[in-house]
């Protein structure tokens, strides 16, 4: 007799079932949700069916039941691929492109990856990088190895000013997809902030550079690395006149040429570099300041001072702006 019912039980939830997900996929909401209500009852802990109701209820405008059908079925079925689907579907259509991450994560790292970076994106946008950080860091656990995601993680902390954490960021970034220009980039900003990373930073460049030899940007961000750690000067020399000789209108090559010089103890030859390099680019302030240093080492003493009032007057224009 036991039997007997719990075989006509399974037909009925088979043909509840069954009619439910066709009136859902025909837009019959009212049979829909008799149907799968139906099943619902003989079989109280399935997690399809759940999921099927909440889909159900969010198109009737049901949304509280449609959030705690969901949530059963999450909790019914936390290992089910079908269901991890149609939650990520649910949760994507809702407009909860968290949730919907932390479901696909289970079953695809490819879709979790891009619903979570959907997720940061419009935070960093935004400048809300605290907040990018706690869905980016969770992501970066969830989805391994992702370029994508690591280097989000690596611009939400670098915009906290958290260099270090950014810069671990930005090397894990450069291991998964060396060819990611974005990350030496922006380690090529904070090298004067991550004295511990230099060393790893170095190799980095110096295979960016390798890898790249049409790259004025390769070969300056390696000398740049190398000054940084006030190692081999002649070399960082060589590296800045080959990145010059490849693209001689970025400032910020002249200014290391410069600063290099100045290692060097040539004082005029560094000279003639921050000149060239204020030529390019008038408004920085840095540049003007180590000219009138230079200017006043080789005895210019007029030409250094007007240098330092330029300075000053950029200075005070940029804390006006701040």
């Amino acid at each position: 007799m036991i039997a007997l019912f719990l075989f006509a039980a399974s037909f009925a939830l088979d043909d509840s079932y069954r009619a439910g997900l066709i009136a859902l996929q025909q837009g019959d909401l009212t049979a829909a949700q008799t149907n799968l209500e139906a099943a619902r009852k003989l079989a109280p802990r399935d997690g399809r069916i759940w999921v099927a109701l909440s889909q159900t209820y969010w198109r009737l405008h049901r949304s509280p039941e449609a959030e705690d059908a969901a949530a059963k079925a999450a909790a019914f079925a936390p290992d089910d691929p079908v269901v991890l689907q149609a939650l990520t579907i649910y949760y994507t259509e809702t407009n909860q492109t968290l949730k919907a991450a932390r479901s696909a994560a289970k079953y695809s790292a490819p879709r979790a990856a891009e619903l979570y970076f959907d997720a940061a994106k419009p935070l960093l946008d935004q400048q809300k990088f605290a907040d990018a950080v706690v869905i980016l860091e969770e992501s970066v656990k969830r989805v391994p190895k992702n370029a994508q995601l690591e280097l989000a993680l690596g611009v939400a902390c670098y915009g906290l000013r958290r260099f270090d954490d950014a810069a671990e960021a930005f090397l894990r970034t450069i291991d998964i997809a060396p060819e990611i220009e974005q990350p030496y980039t922006f380690l090529g900003k904070i090298l004067d902030q991550i004295p511990n990373q230099l060393p790893r930073v170095t190799e980095r460049f110096a295979a960016y550079e390798v890898a790249h030899p049409a790259s004025a940007q390769a070969f300056l961000l390696h000398a740049k690395a190398l000054d940084a750690q006030s190692r081999e000067p002649e070399t960082a020399l060589h590296l800045v006149e080959k990145s010059i000789s490849l693209d001689a209108s970025d400032a910020s090559a002249h200014f290391e040429m410069g600063t290099v010089l100045d290692r060097l103890d040539r004082f005029p030859e560094a000279v003639a570099a921050f000149e060239r390099s204020t030529r390019l680019a008038p408004s920085d302030a840095a540049t003007h300041y180590r000219l009138a240093r230079d200017y006043d080492r080789i005895g210019k003493h007029d030409a250094a001072q007007a240098e330092r009032e330029k300075h000053a007057q950029l200075v005070k224009s940029q804390e006006a702006i701040r």
